[in-house]
């Protein structure tokens, strides 16, 4: 595969297509032959790989109306896109082949997936023939269905412990390149971005990612026993910092904050928490850059322009202000027109800001069934946490729940349960916590996968 991505990247335009085919039906063989090496395939696609936007509109377009906000921005696709969508195809042909594969397992979201996303199915087939959206709007509605078959592959393939730890390291290894790729940035001057992001880049998005490796490793390194393991993971987070902070996302440094609490409130070593916790604090105007202190003080003190709002006797900068504007947009103008269902994916102006653009785009139900999918979420979460015995995926949940708790205050500025960098590792990392937590109540009570199920909770 590196062979050819090679071969494609030096090749003529008009060898390409061939390549590509060859690459397909190269996917396609590993993919019905090892699960496994499919799944490494598809972590390391999650941060490593190119995206091409296509679609979108011009300046003009927007002004006229014939295209909204959302739909301005294009379609991007990405080689993890493709590589999915053939590996998901080849799954079922292969569950079909080999029927002791057995069904999909039933785990305690399955019911709020299949319902939130019926929702936005459903909302956005109403929008698109009421004229509202293109077909524009169904290539994310994929996008969202592709998060979920993530989860269930990753879950319904994983048998045995170590396994799942070598996932965990493929895991920890692409966080590890793509954070190197985000230092080689800093000497531009920009803020940081993921690899292959374009002129433009997403710093926000490469910012809530790294806060949730960097609370995965965190975990993990709280349940590590002193040596050489310990050693390599506090490095890890060394690396993993250096690039997150020069993202000077507000965002992810409110995530980091919100999951560093969690970590404090629920890990067994308050004390070492606390107190690192309160140096990093004290230590932070000094050690930091001053275009990172700049960046987050700029929220205040920025120079007064036009559009500023004032919060509280506080004046806030344009872009903040511009957020909480869309927020009180959606609430007072766009979504009481259509309340019950939005007016579907991609069909409302473009909103940085996942609770609102949820409201907007799939209404009052679309909200609950989301908010209930979160809730279970974090429930799935706080039970691997309780229940997992083996170290290393105890710290992992550990990390996990903290940083699923991150990403809930990240959501408030990004559109954070859409964007693909931060989803795909995340619905990877519950895929493997479940798995793990399933194995050990097999292995406890000596009980078929169906039977250890009995004991989740549904509500």
């Amino acid at each position: 595969m590196l062979l050819l991505y090679v071969v494609y990247l030096i090749a003529p335009g008009e060898v390409r297509g061939p390549l590509l085919l060859i690459g397909a039906l190269v996917i396609v063989v590993i993919a019905f032959t090892s699960v496994e090496l499919t799944l490494y395939l598809l972590i390391f696609a999650t941060l490593l790989s190119p995206e091409l936007t296509t679609g979108g509109g011009t300046v003009s377009d927007l002004a006229s109306g014939r295209i909204n906000t959302t739909e301005s921005r294009g379609v991007t696709f990405r080689m993890d896109d493709i590589l999915l969508t053939l590996v998901c195809l080849t799954w079922l042909f292969r569950m079909a082949v080999f029927k002791e594969l057995g069904s999909v397992r039933e785990t305690p979201i399955n019911q709020p997936i299949a319902w939130y996303w019926l929702t936005t199915l459903f909302s956005t087939l109403i929008g698109f023939y009421a004229g509202h959206i293109g077909m524009y709007g169904f290539f994310f509605v994929l996008k969202y269905l592709e998060y979920f078959l993530l989860f269930y592959m990753v879950m319904n393939h994983l048998h045995d412990k170590e396994t799942i730890k070598r996932f965990f390291i493929v895991l920890l290894f692409t966080c590890f390149v793509a954070s190197l790729v985000g230092i080689s940035q800093i000497p531009s001057g920009g803020r940081v971005s993921a690899p292959f992001e374009g002129a433009e880049g997403e710093p926000n998005t490469f910012g809530g990612y790294l806060m949730l490796m960097f609370s995965l490793v965190l975990g993990v390194f709280l349940y590590t026993p002193k040596g050489k393991r310990r050693l390599m993971l506090l490095t890890l987070m060394g690396i993993i910092f250096i690039p997150f902070v020069f993202t000077e996302s507000r965002s992810s440094y409110l995530s980091f904050i919100a999951s560093m609490g969690l970590f404090i409130f629920l890990s067994e070593r308050k004390t070492l928490l606390i107190v690192v916790s309160l140096i990093g604090i004290a230590l932070a105007p000094v050690l930091l850059p001053q275009n990172v202190i700049n960046r987050v003080m700029f929220t205040f003190n920025q120079a007064e322009e036009a559009g500023q709002l004032n919060v509280g006797g506080v004046k806030i900068d344009t872009s903040t202000s511009e957020r909480l504007k869309a927020w009180e947009n959606v609430l007072t103008k766009d979504f009481p027109k259509n309340p019950m269902l939005g007016v579907g994916v991609t069909g409302g102006v473009f909103l940085d800001a996942q609770y609102p653009r949820v409201l907007l785009e799939t209404g009052i139900v679309g909200l609950v069934l989301f908010l209930w999918l979160m809730r279970r979420i974090w429930v799935l979460l706080r039970r691997c946490y309780g229940e997992i015995e083996d170290s290393v995926f105890k710290g992992a949940a550990l990390g996990a729940v903290c940083g699923f708790g991150g990403l809930l205050v990240h959501a408030i500025g990004a559109n954070t349960f859409i964007i693909v960098r931060i989803m795909e590792p995340f619905m990877i990392i519950i895929g493997l916590l479940f798995a793990a937590l399933l194995l050990e109540k097999k292995e406890e009570e000596a009980l078929p996968d169906d039977e250890n199920l009995q004991s989740f909770p549904v509500t």
